[in-house]
């Protein structure tokens, strides 16, 4: 088995181990067993690539966190107080990695299995425990420190390698403080609330994740412009409570030579606060917090009244979109399994989160880079730039093969044996269930800041771009394999990534283009909208024209295998 190197450095710190009555050999053993099996964890950031399931798939996460660490370097140029830059960048850093924490890790701190299987050995509680909180720390602390490598190295070229030491040991207090909180939060929701809540809010972590990454990186080249600002600063009491302030006084009070008292308060904060949580965390929340993780696996949820209206209220919305009971079972059916879905959920709302922020990154850019804002809002309200909506259908429309995915995609023998008299009526229910739950509601919100921009002028406008959205998302299924709702892996989505782009990107250049002509020459929309309803229409009805069961034809058979 590999002897790591971070096990080599543990070793020169044997002695503390001992001193606390950790049976250092079994802990290391276990440390080495836990880092070979997590080189085969794909991390939450490259979930989008379904090839990485090698064994360099940490090593290339890494590479991800460096090139988030070169963007928050580029704070250290800015000409601000080194207090405020190193705000900042800590802010940043203690998002990021408590994301990364959450998303990648959560099953580390969370996991009861190894204690059922190792505690009936000759392996303590106090070693097992030790174990565990070592191999995150070790994690939590080698991403941190590839994030923050680009801003040790500038900062100790700016201000003197003082600096890279002071940054050094604020790092290994930062992987404490997160330790520390994320185990204290996952305590308290388990402590109120039941596991389902808990894996919910940790895959909201993971899409939160995902979707930070992507607009950090869009938001490169911006942010000289957005922080091109005189800032003052007064201490107020609040400041106290701000775990950045305190990592931040340090670089004021030693290196600047900044002796106001409140710099010299929030640098002690800095060193007793991350000792004092980890003792806690030792002392008083690791015994209460094994008992509760008993919850984790109780998967039931409270049978409310409000999930009762809830379900009632999803029946009338099925029967009122719907033309047959099969149709209005898998509408319904599509909602359920969406919900409660995690890895879809994983893939699907990242995409429809950037189909949101991506309108909108265009906008903001176009407000940084023109001028004063009143002039820049000025010409964006006389110009066209709502037609920025078609790059939110080219994102939501490549959902569609999603669709077809799900972690249970064995369980589609269960399609043969229902008494399905025609597919159809699976496709037609899923795909309204689809649409009227997650891409068109989405939609609606993106609209709402362009709406208050430009006012109800465009609403028909807005219209136009749903109809393609829905055209689009149709064809796209139409021309696929058109394989049955949740029933392939997500591998599937590999190997039709590329084709479903290029046709999106064909099909929104053409009706983009002829939308923006017809804006910009002031010729009415009405008779393309109409001809679009048409299509729309017809397309759907062609689609489904033909009555398919289920031993029916070559097609039907390859579907349901």
């Amino acid at each position: 088995m590999k002897d790591f190197r971070t096990l080599k450095i543990l070793d020169l710190f044997k002695f503390i181990f001992l001193k606390f009555g950790v049976d250092y050999p079994i802990m290391r053993k276990i440390l080495q067993i836990k880092l070979t099996m997590d080189e085969r964890r794909v991390p939450t950031v490259l979930m989008s690539n379904n090839d990485m399931k090698d064994e360099n798939a940490f090593n290339k996460s890494l590479l991800m966190y460096l090139l988030m660490g070169f963007v928050f370097m580029l704070f250290i140029f800015i000409p601000f107080p080194i207090f405020y830059k190193m705000n900042i960048i800590i802010a940043m850093i203690l998002f990021l990695a408590t994301s990364v924490m959450v998303a990648d890790y959560s099953s580390v701190l969370l996991d009861i299995k190894e204690k059922n299987i190792l505690l009936p050995k000759p392996i303590d509680y106090k070693t097992l425990n030790t174990a565990r909180i070592i191999h995150v720390f070790i994690y939590l602390f080698t991403i941190i420190l590839t994030i923050a490598t680009p801003t040790l190295v500038a900062g100790s070229f700016r201000f003197g390698f003082f600096f890279g030491g002071i940054f050094l040991v604020q790092l290994l207090f930062i992987a404490s403080l997160i330790i520390f909180l994320t185990s204290l939060l996952y305590f308290l929701i388990l402590y109120f609330f039941n596991g389902e809540r808990l894996k919910d809010i940790i895959n909201y972590f993971q899409i939160g994740l995902s979707v930070v990454m992507i607009v950090i990186y869009q938001l490169v080249g911006q942010i000289f412009q957005v922080f091109n600002l005189n800032v003052v600063y007064e201490v107020k009491w609040w400041n106290y409570f701000i775990p950045t302030t305190w990592f931040a006084a340090p670089y004021s009070y030693l290196i600047e030579g900044r002796k106001e008292i409140h710099y010299l308060y929030f640098t002690i904060l800095s060193i007793i606060v991350p000792v004092i949580m980890l003792v806690l965390y030792f002392k008083v929340v690791s015994p209460y917090f094994e008992g509760v993780l008993q919850k984790l696996h109780s998967n039931s949820e409270d049978k409310n009244s409000h999930s009762i209206k809830a379900k009632k209220r999803q029946q009338k919305i099925a029967s009122f979109f719907t033309t047959n009971k099969m149709e209005s079972i898998f509408f319904r059916f599509t909602h359920n399994m969406v919900a409660s879905e995690r890895t879809l959920k994983l893939k699907l709302y990242p995409s429809l989160a950037f189909a949101t922020i991506l309108p909108l990154l265009f906008i903001f850019r176009f407000l940084t880079v023109s001028g004063s804002f009143s002039e820049s809002y000025e010409i964006l309200r006389s110009g066209n730039y709502f037609l920025y909506l078609y790059f939110a259908v080219i994102m939501m429309s490549n959902a569609i093969p999603l669709l077809s995915t799900s972690e249970k995609h064995r369980a589609v023998w269960l399609y043969k044996i229902l008494p399905i008299e025609d597919i159809n009526s699976i496709y037609k229910g899923s795909l309204k269930g689809y649409l009227l739950k997650y891409i068109l509601p989405v939609y609606c919100f993106v609209t709402i800041p362009f709406i208050l921009i430009y006012g109800v002028k465009i609403i028909f406008d807005i219209l136009i771009v749903a109809i393609v959205l829905v055209l689009l998302m149709l064809i796209i299924f139409h021309y696929s394999d058109r394989p049955l709702p949740f029933s392939q892996d997500f591998q599937y989505i590999k190997h039709n990534n590329i084709s479903i782009l290029f046709q999106t990107m064909m099909f929104c250049g053409v009706t983009a283009g002829i939308h923006w002509l017809l804006v910009s020459s002031n010729f009415t929309r009405i008779p393309y909208g109409i001809l679009l309803c048409i299509a729309l229409i017809i397309f759907w009805k062609r689609m489904f024209a033909s009555k398919i069961t289920i031993e029916q034809g070559n097609k039907a058979e390859n579907i349901i295998k």
